[in-house]
């Protein structure tokens, strides 16, 4: 048995709702106002028997255990995964591929916030001393020090592990934590020493390691802890535990590059900002920030507060451009209207840190004035090259096309197309008839000696016989081992897979191209069952027998989904009838009948 069909097995979901919703448990099925829109009449029902839940109000959603901890703690599957098979009581060794046999993560956790209490009683003491002068120069008071949790790493004679081991946390747990490094003789060392140290949290406030700095010039200036079961640099943002709470009305999040920027920006009433910890903004870093910032319905930005120095090299020019298509791909991920990243140059070129304390008003317009991507590339490279020759407008095209060809929203690409072309002083209609579309990257398959092909009648039994999710999995196989089906399940609505596993699998599909690219985007627990359906046997037939195959999984997919939508809704106004609020019944029956003519084309395009 899976993981996840573990959690699911051992979740009460009124229990994980609960924990969230006010819910009237008086009926068989509990409800409660939508925790995802406002409202004054409750909308939001749960289903204890098939373990799901529905909103019958304006966001329509709906899901299981898994994808509601998701959408309400903006975690990723995995994350969400593992916090419920936590609250389970499901062993870490299933919950954590990778730990320690045996070993819990609440122990790595415990033995991280030992260290942190250790760290700023040192802070306090005698031997903080340079840490204290440090942190003066920086304008950072005491208070601010112990709210943001900084401390010092010891020196000298004092040891972390003699504190870990006095609170009974063993060496090995110290090392698992991150802690503590072996050493060639044998013996065990602190991973910081004689450090200024600042506390990194999770998005759910869980410490889940350090960043220390040099206070005496020697190098690294920063050093992380190592990648271990709690700490991954390239998925944690640092601050985001304080900042979630303001990126989402707001809709934005503002990324900068140091935890000290991160730090002067909170204490300045500049709450939606968030630190990449020194590197560039990776992709699993934006896919946090992407469950923040947008909607279905609103355009949510990330802005990028470069480095002056790093603004130029070719580096960050090219992660920069990674990023066009990450976020197009973000924004599939998480069915956003879109997600727009931006770059800003605080004035004068200062660090954010700098820029807030001299002038914060400049810093806040710095951010208003923020250019989006895409036209921060256009005036880079139109500054890099030298436009009055015609070998200098090419290479500016060149670099800047293939950008514009991933934005997805063809207004957004014909804004671009004007921009470039003014730059280049051509007409827009020139230019794109000057330049031509990549050509998209797909597989043929030819048909094999031999081949039959299953039969509709066929297929149908197969998938109704076999699970809830079978005609998922049967669908996400032929789309995975078939690249070349792509456009005939890519506009499949990800709701109408009603398995969040499934579900997760097919919008990571849905906005990339290769499965390199999809298996490095999903949770490990996922990865095997992507492999599963790559190796799943399929039925031999030729292209255009595959095509009906895809095209009538979606249809029964549609249908299936309208029919359990129709079963729900039937069942909410039956008990809705009993009561008073006529206004309950008049919108749940408006869905209704919405549902009823959902159904009628799904059997009028059958026909």
């Amino acid at each position: 048995m899976s993981l996840l069909d573990e959690v699911k097995r051992r979740t009460d979901i009124v229990q994980v709702v609960a924990d969230y919703v006010d819910l009237d448990t008086s009926s068989r099925t509990p409800k409660g106002l939508c925790p995802f829109h406002s409202e004054r009449t409750p909308s939001f029902v749960v289903y204890p028997d098939s373990g799901n839940w529905h909103c019958f109000g304006s966001c329509a959603d709906g899901g299981d255990a898994v994808s509601f901890v998701m959408k309400k703690e903006n975690l990723s599957f995995g994350e969400a995964l593992r916090m419920l098979a936590e609250k389970a009581g499901i062993s870490e060794k299933e919950a954590s591929s990778g730990s320690a046999p045996g070993r819990s993560l609440a122990t790595l956790y415990e033995a991280n916030e030992a260290a942190a209490s250790y760290f700023q009683a040192l802070l306090k003491a005698p031997s903080g001393e340079s840490a204290r002068s440090y942190l003066e120069s920086r304008g950072i008071s005491m208070e601010t020090a112990m709210r943001r949790g900084m401390g010092m790493a010891p020196t000298g004679m004092e040891s972390l592990a003699g504190h870990l081991r006095s609170k009974g946390i063993d060496a090995r747990a110290a090392r698992d934590a991150g802690l503590m490094t072996r050493t060639q003789d044998g013996g065990w060392r602190d991973m910081f020493r004689g450090r200024l140290t600042i506390e990194i949290r999770d998005a759910r406030g869980r410490l889940a390691g350090f960043g220390a700095r040099s206070l005496d010039g020697s190098e690294p200036k920063y050093l992380n802890t190592p990648k271990s079961d709690t700490f991954d640099k390239s998925r944690i943002l640092y601050g985001l535990h304080w900042a979630a709470d303001s990126i989402r009305p707001a809709g934005e999040a503002v990324v900068v590059e140091g935890y000290m920027d991160a730090i002067t920006a909170h204490e300045n009433g500049f709450t939606n900002v968030v630190a990449s910890m020194g590197t560039a903004i990776t992709s699993e870093q934006l896919d946090a920030l992407s469950r923040l910032v947008g909607s279905k319905d609103r355009t949510g930005a990330v802005i990028l507060c470069l480095d002056s120095d790093a603004a130029g090299e070719n580096a960050t020019f090219q992660k920069l451009e990674e990023l066009v298509e990450t976020s197009q791909a973000a924004a599939g991920r998480f069915q956003k209207s879109s997600l727009e990243i931006k770059v800003a140059h605080p004035a004068g070129g200062k660090d954010p840190d700098e820029a807030i304390k001299t002038d914060p008003e400049g810093w806040r317009q710095s951010l208003a004035e923020a250019s989006p991507l895409i036209e921060y590339f256009i005036g880079a490279y139109s500054a890099r090259y030298d436009l009055t020759t015609g070998d200098g407008k090419a290479r500016v095209v060149e670099r800047v096309a293939p950008l514009v060809f991933r934005v997805a929203n063809q207004y957004e690409q014909d804004r671009y197309w004007t921009l470039l072309a003014e730059k280049v002083a051509v007409a827009p209609e020139r230019l794109q008839a000057m330049i031509q579309r990549p050509a998209p990257r797909r597989r043929t398959s030819p048909r094999r000696a031999g081949e039959s092909r299953i039969s509709p009648d066929q297929m149908s039994a197969a998938l109704e016989s076999g699970s809830q999710s079978s005609i998922e999995e049967h669908l996400l196989a032929m789309l995975l081992q078939h690249p070349e089906l792509r456009e005939y399940g890519i506009a499949v609505p990800p709701e109408h897979f009603h398995d969040s596993g499934n579900r997760e699998i097919f919008t990571g599909w849905q906005s990339l191209a290769t499965l390199a690219e999809l298996s490095s985007v999903l949770d490990e627990h996922l990865v095997n069952n992507v492999e599963q359906l790559q190796a799943r046997p399929l039925p031999p037939s030729d292209h255009l027998h595959k095509v009906e195959d895809v095209t009538q999984c979606v249809s029964r997919l549609r249908e299936r989904h309208f029919r359990h939508l129709k079963v729900l809704e039937e069942s909410a106004f039956a008990e809705l009838e009993q009561q008073s609020s006529g206004e309950e019944r008049e919108e749940l029956l408006k869905r209704t009948l919405d549902s009823n003519s959902s159904l009628r084309q799904v059997f009028i395009g059958r026909a």
